[in-house]
């Protein structure tokens, strides 16, 4: 099917039908690049093949994804950099059509230090049960960017999104932990969120260091009733949560110290 595009009225002459952008199918991954490539790169390569897969688009071998984030790390002058790998999908307008081609895009920019603590503010939206887009880093954003935006102008930091049962999913951008005694509590992969790398690695790390972990479907009640919350992702690392739609949450316990240099020590930082 020949198609014809302009951009801002002019012509573009054989351009690629960037599927991506007509419908935001594609997936990305991002993670954190200090002075090298993240320890567990194979996680986020095999998370964003996964997604490939699951919408179809035609993955780069590993080694070429490799090489561009390299190059790109280079061309920003290394360092710490916060980084952003995203596979385009490319073929016919038809929107229900299957992608023919995947491209890479990716970004590298300063790394800003996180923060000492987030606020949450819950997300007025409610995430569907049974949805299976959610344990995939794809490219069609428009709900975090939403719910995030809601979270801000409340004064918040962070959205916090509950499925339609009413029980705690993850943030925006972050997988939600919470401790209380020595229990280490997650929602569970069965709910509407991404399996998070760093995710992974807390669960890895909180066993090794004796915690009881629990991965499940839980209210948001037994969120605030913990004894200290914190959000994970592969940039920020872990960083404590200070409170939920305006009720302030409890100061971190000394264990939770432990849990955050067991993590870093992990994830090489």
């Amino acid at each position: 099917m020949k198609e014809f595009c302009f951009l801002d009225g002019a012509r573009l002459e054989d351009a690629p039908v960037l599927r991506s952008l007509a419908y935001g199918e594609g997936v990305f991954e991002s993670f954190r690049w200090k002075g090298g490539p993240p320890v567990h790169l194979f996680l986020h390569l095999e998370r964003m093949r996964r997604g490939a897969e699951f919408l179809g688009i035609p993955p780069p071998a590993n080694t070429v994804v490799k090489q561009r984030i390299t190059e790109a790390a280079a061309h920003a002058g290394g360092g710490d950099l916060k980084m952003k790998v995203c596979l385009l999908s490319g073929g016919s307008p038809v929107y229900y059509s299957r992608p023919r081609t995947g491209s890479l895009l990716v970004s590298a920019s300063r790394r800003m230090p996180p923060p000492e603590a987030i606020a949450l503010w819950v997300c007025s939206d409610r995430r569907p049960v049974q949805s299976r887009l959610y344990a995939h880093k794809t490219l069609n954003y428009l709900g975090n960017i939403v719910a995030r935006r809601e979270a801000l102008a409340r004064g918040a930091d962070e959205a916090l999104f509950l499925d339609s049962l009413g029980a705690v999913v993850e943030t925006s951008c972050q997988n939600v932990f919470w401790m209380k005694g020595p229990r280490l509590f997650t929602p569970s992969t069965e709910c509407p969120l991404l399996p998070g790398v760093t995710r992974k690695l807390i669960l890895r790390v909180g066993r090794k260091l004796g915690f009881e972990v629990e991965c499940g479907n839980f209210p948001l009640e037994a969120l605030l009733s913990g004894d200290c919350g914190f959000l994970t992702n592969a940039s920020i690392g872990m960083v404590r949560v200070s409170a939920i739609a305006g009720t302030a949450m409890p100061p971190a316990p000394e264990h939770f110290a432990r849990l955050r240099d067991a993590l870093l020590n992990e994830l090489g930082w």
